[in-house]
């Protein structure tokens, strides 16, 4: 199966190439936090910015509406997702473990600030320098 070829940002990419990046990206990200129930990771493109988002449970109880749940909403922009896809395997996983280091600190920052709420919700915006990998030598 071949994914639609389309040129975004001055970059062609393939629309499954993409999608398959973005899934790995999602895949490190629902593995980083202990949870009693499957964590949700989504990801959406809004033109302007790409999103992903995990959520996992921290606190669960009999009834899943009462579940006490932590959230991080990342987010890159178009082009920053673009380049992630076209980066090589290699490199992607660097960037993978990067953000992946990002995601726990922010929540750790969070969660050691103080706070009136017991809120457990987290954002930020990828920063370029988050998918700059040299080369290894060789």
């Amino acid at each position: 199966m071949t994914g639609v070829v389309h040129e975004k940002g001055g970059v062609i990419v393939s629309d499954i190439d993409l999608g398959q990046r973005v899934e790995e990206i999602e895949h490190a990200l629902s593995n980083l936090f202990d949870s009693p129930k499957n964590p949700a990771v989504s990801s959406y493109d809004e033109e302007s910015a790409f999103y992903i988002q995990v959520s996992w449970v921290v606190e669960s109880h009999r009834d899943t509406t009462l579940d006490s749940r932590c959230v991080v909403t990342i987010r890159f922009t178009p082009a920053q997702i673009q380049r992630y896809a076209q980066t090589d395997t290699a490199k992607r996983l660097v960037i993978r473990e990067r953000l992946c280091d990002k995601v726990r600190e922010q929540v750790s920052a969070q969660q050691s600030a103080p706070s009136t709420s017991d809120d457990c919700a987290t954002e930020f915006t990828v920063d370029d320098a988050l998918l700059d990998v040299t080369d290894p030598p060789y």
